[in-house]
């Protein structure tokens, strides 16, 4: 078996049955498919046992978190490359993975493509990422694990998913795969899923997490490099502060001009 999709879920029925549906409607079937579920209560069970004849794998059962139920289908998953789709993503189109697969060897460890991320307002963004990765491009950004295909024994020979970190455990262990091992990795130039764009990583008190779980992994892994982060993260808090005076003054401004011409 080439690919094993895992995809986890915990209450979001409406969202799993999206990317579900996205996946067995594929042109390709040769993959297989891994449904961990958090012990949902909210209608994903409806949904699961809708399809459960055609799961390779599924449980629901109670977790500690994201990278708790991702390392689960990790262990259980036979592909030699794993994809996750989490619940409420879902795959660009029927013919994705019948383009994904004929770019797949062992030659490179990791893959990656693009993604079309989906705000709430369903503003539609196409992300597209470099072809050469870097610890810059690490610091700033990260890969999407949506996009992103990871040959299974990475996962023995470097580690499984930081099961403390509640957002940056996918980030860390591909800065460290990348970055400190070195392993191969190649860009497809291929959009392969549609990112949905509300997850916590996103809300304000998420990037306070990712700062924190992401300095942690500077510690662990790349001591050297605290300090440059450190300057960089402070640059880029300036930054956003000049942005949000520079708004609001303009807002102001605007306010007042109304107010004249009102006047």
């Amino acid at each position: 078996m080439l690919i094993s999709i895992i995809t986890i879920n915990y209450n979001n029925a409406r969202g799993l049955r999206q990317t579900v549906e996205s996946v067995f409607n594929q042109t390709f079937k040769e993959f297989e498919y891994i449904v961990i579920d958090g012990g949902s209560t909210d209608g994903s069970e409806q949904v699961i046992q809708e399809y459960i004849n055609k799961f390779d794998y599924c449980i629901s059962e109670p977790d500690t978190g994201i990278y708790n139920a991702m390392n689960k289908g990790i262990k259980v998953a036979k592909g030699q490359y794993l994809l996750f789709l989490n619940s409420g993503d879902w795959l660009i189109n029927q013919e994705v993975l019948q383009q994904v697969i004929p770019n797949l060897n062992p030659e490179y460890a990791i893959y990656y493509g693009d993604v079309v991320r989906v705000y709430n307002n369903k503003k539609l963004v196409t992300k597209t990422y470099p072809k050469t990765l870097s610890f810059s491009f690490f610091v700033n950004s990260a890969l999407p694990h949506q996009a992103t295909f990871i040959n299974r024994d990475l996962f023995e020979t470097i580690f499984y998913y930081n099961e403390e970190y509640k957002i940056c455990s996918d980030w860390e262990f591909l800065i460290y795969a990348i970055c400190k091992v070195n392993v191969p990795y190649k860009k497809m130039d291929i959009v392969i899923s549609n990112f949905v764009m509300n997850g916590v990583s996103n809300q304000i008190s998420g990037k306070k997490l990712i700062e924190v779980e992401r300095l942690k992994t500077y510690q662990k892994y790349f001591p050297l490099f605290i300090d440059d982060y450190i300057m960089h993260n402070n640059k880029t808090k300036e930054k956003e502060n000049n942005v949000n005076r520079f708004e609001r003054a303009a807002y102001l401004l605007k306010r007042a001009l109304k107010i004249i011409i009102k006047g």
